[in-house]
This record gives structure tokens, sequence and C-alpha cells, in this order.
């Protein structure tokens, strides 16, 4: 097997600014931050490591547990509530959903709350929490308007992080990402700012990604199927659609560049992105068939796995566009695409799919550091920060090696210690820190090396990424 040696190189003058490929790296004085002209490389992506385990940490399903989970090689799943408790096959990670619901035009209340919301926060430490489920969908669902869905997730927010204060909160989850969805989000935003005079803080963002017509009933009595306008939003209409354009592959990949352009241009650029529910809801009746619902299920996992921008996507997912994905639904057969038989625990015809797809998968392993940045302590000591990520596509964490090193152009030293990385896939990421002390004016080079200690037979592999900063 061929292997790539990775690591960072970042040459500066001390008294200036530099950047990297894989992320912004800024030299920090005392009282300010200077950004120099940014002269990056190109980045040059490596090959990764590559190993066979059962769980895939991007793929998802929404449903409960009562069938074979392990079996599709799922990573994750939503139930829609948020238990104390949750049932976890073969280690599935589980994302609580706290259910909002609106009790007035200037109320609103949510579920698990009290004694049972503690003890979920409790049961799923370090979990990653959905604050509601589409609560832009008008008379369905959670049905919130959107400066009451800033007020409750400020709530939310506070009284999780204030328990767990490694939760991940995740925001949104509206119905599909169209322009006038968009504009409910730019209400909570809006909302948010007025009220507590600071941007909404997120943790990553969540959306359903389905392809459904966007019709006042009021307006349009006889052609509002679909999901309808969001509450707050007076718009007679947003995107019309036929029936036929529910598996438009074209459409779900133009919303998810769609969204991730709205999260950059709203000062969420780069966070992480789950598609947290989506599918073909229209039956087979309608000309929905076994293979046409496959052919769709198998072309988003082709754009998804894939779909990689560096202006838009997650630096510490390779830039990827979408970090993780659940398909609707496991048993649910009022709506097409389950992938499991309730009665029976035996996989559908699309089940069979979405099984054979990831069981095709190779399972992966890529560390690398995403960032390097700098910090004056005082005139001659500097604090250098690296986040280390793994792009891989594995459940489990791994193990590696972050060190960092100092290269003056005759020596290269290290600084620091060596630090334990332990991290799982799917852009998760770990920050290491090293003292720089003695430091005079000139040039040098910082080094982060990623050495990824996987396996007793590839312990002394490195995974390198080779960048030069005139």
């Amino acid at each position: 097997m061929t292997h790539r040696n990775r690591f960072f190189i970042i040459s500066f003058a001390v008294v200036i600014s530099f950047a990297i490929v894989r992320g912004i790296v800024s030299f920090k004085p005392a009282t300010s931050t200077v950004e120099a002209n940014l002269h990056a490389a190109s980045p040059v992506y490596l090959p990764v490591i590559s190993y066979q385990t059962d769980l895939l940490c991007r793929y998802g399903v929404n449903g409960g547990t009562g069938v074979d989970f392990p079996s599709l090689g799922i990573g994750w799943y939503i139930d829609y509530t948020a238990s104390d408790t949750p049932v976890r096959p073969q280690g599935t990670e589980y994302f609580p959903v706290i259910r909002l619901v609106q009790t007035s035009p200037t109320t609103y209340d949510y579920s698990p709350k009290g004694q049972s919301l503690l003890d979920a926060i409790a049961g799923n430490p370090k979990a990653h929490w959905l604050i509601g489920n589409e609560p832009d969908r008008r008379g369905f669902q959670d049905d919130i308007e959107p400066q009451l869905y800033a007020e409750a997730y400020h709530e939310l927010y506070n009284l999780i992080k204030a328990n767990d204060p490694e939760a991940q909160i995740i925001a949104g989850t509206i119905v599909q990402p169209t322009p006038v969805r968009l504009k409910y989000l730019d209400l909570v935003l809006s909302s948010y700012q007025q009220n507590y005079s600071q941007a909404m803080p997120v943790d990553g963002w969540s959306i359903h990604n389905f392809i459904l017509n966007e019709v006042s009933c009021e307006y349009d009595p006889g052609n509002c199927w679909g999901a309808g306008i969001p509450p707050g939003i007076d718009d007679d209409f947003g995107e019309v659609l036929t029936i036929q354009q529910n598996d438009s592959i074209e459409l779900f990949e133009e919303r998810i560049v769609r969204f991730r352009q709205w999260m950059k241009d709203n000062g969420y650029g780069g966070d992480p992105l789950y598609l947290t529910e989506y599918g073909v809801l229209m039956p087979q009746d309608f000309g929905f068939d076994f293979a046409r619902v496959n052919a769709f299920m198998s072309a988003s996992f082709d754009y998804m796995s894939t779909a990689v921008d560096p202006q838009l996507g997650d630096p510490n997912d390779e830039y990827r566009l979408v970090q993780r994905w659940a398909w609707y639904s496991t048993t649910d057969t009022s709506f097409n695409g389950w992938l499991f038989d309730g009665a029976t625990n035996t996989t559908t015809p699309y089940g069979d799919n979405y099984k054979n797809y990831t069981s095709a998968i190779t399972r992966e392993v890529d560390f690398y550091p995403s960032s390097i940045s700098l910090t004056a302590v005082d005139a001659d000591t500097y604090t250098v920060t690296a986040t280390i990520a793994n792009s891989g596509n594995r459940l489990d964490a791994i193990s590696g090696y972050a060190t960092v090193f100092i290269d003056d152009g005759v020596d290269e030293i290290q600084i620091g210690e060596t630090e334990l990385v332990s991290l799982p896939g799917c852009g998760s990421n770990q920050q290491i820190s090293a003292e720089w002390d003695g430091v005079s004016p000139g040039s040098y080079t910082v080094i982060v090396r990623v050495n990824g200690n996987f396996d007793a037979d590839l312990s002394n592999d490195e995974l390198l990424e080779n960048v030069t900063i005139p």
C-alpha cells in the first residue's frame, strides 16, 4: 500500500502574518491580529490509510431501533425524541431532538423539559442536539414563528451547554433549503441578534432536503400540496414544483450548495452541515417504484460523499459540503423508501440498496492539520495552536500523534510535547498547542506533523501535507 507523508510547512516572517492552504493561519500580536497577503500553494490531497470496520459516521437513518441497524453500516440515527437511555447498537451514535411548540403568539414550550431534559443531557454526553424538527412547517411538525424559535434556541443552547459544555448544539432543521425558507432563518438570526446583541451561536446546522411544492393554501387551495409557506412569512408561494420532481437529484444538489452559501453569507462558513432527514415521499402508485427510489438514493450518496468546495465546505472534513446524512425512514410505510419490513425485521429492496451501497465503501482514516495560529505571550514567547482533523468515514475514534516543530533554516526543533489525538471521522477535530520560547526576529518554518498510530503494522506511517508560504 502506498501512502503519502502529510504535514504542514509554513514559512513566515515573525513580524507579519501568514496563512495555510487548509485554513487561515494568523499571527496574533499581544493586542491585535494582522493578516498579510496569502501566498499558499494549491492544496495537495493525499491518499488515506484504509481499514475495514462496520460503522460509517456519514450514514444515518430516521426511525426507531427495533430493526437491524448494524446490517446497514450506519453510524447514527434520529428517533425525534431525546431519550436518557437511548439504544446504541454496536456503538451507533444517537442524535437527540428537542421538540418545540408555539403556545401563543408570544410563548413557546418544548419537550422534554425539566428533570427529563436534565436526565437526557446526562445520558447523552457530548451529543449532537437538534433544536426543533421542521420548525418552518406551518400546521405540522414544530410550527413555530422565527422570533420564538430564536428565543427557544437561546434558552436551550445555554441550558444544555451549562450541563454539558462539550455538547454540540445544532440549529435549523428546516424542511428544505429553498429561498422562502432561508427567509425564515434570516428572521431567526435577526431576532436573535436583536434580542441578545450577538450572533446566534451554533456548533453546526441541520437541514432536511425533501423536494416539495411551496404554495400557500390560502393563495391556491388546489395546488398547496407539499411543504407550504413557513410561519411568519407572508409569501403566497415559494418554489412551485410538480409531484414528479420529488426525486430530482439536480434540485437536491442545488439546495445543498444554496444552504452552504447562506451559511457563509451569515458567518457560519465552514461549520458542519448535517442533512438529518431526506428521501422520496411520493408513493409507488405515482410512479416512484423500487428502481426509481433506489436510483435517487444512490445518486444522493454519490453526491454527498464527493461534493467538495474549498470556499463553502468544512475545512476539517476535506471541504466536504455535507458531513452526515440520514435517510427517511426505517419502517414508516406512510411514505416511500422504508428500509425494513417492521414485522419481520428484514430489509426491503430499499434497505438492500442501502446495505449494498455501504458495504462496498472502504472504511478510511484521514488525519491532518487543518489550521495553525500563533498568539504572542510576551516579546519572545508564542503559543502555537494547531487543529488536527479526521475526515475519514469511520465512526469509532482512532488515535494518532501530533507534533509541532520549528525550522529556522538551519535546524528543525520540536517544541512542546508530542500529543495524543483520538478522533472519529466526519470532520471531528481537536486542538493541540505548544509554547515557543526565546523567539528572535527572522524567518522560520512551523511544522505540524500527524503520525497515525492506527495499527501496530502501520505505526510508523505518516500523514503529511506540504505547503510553503514565501
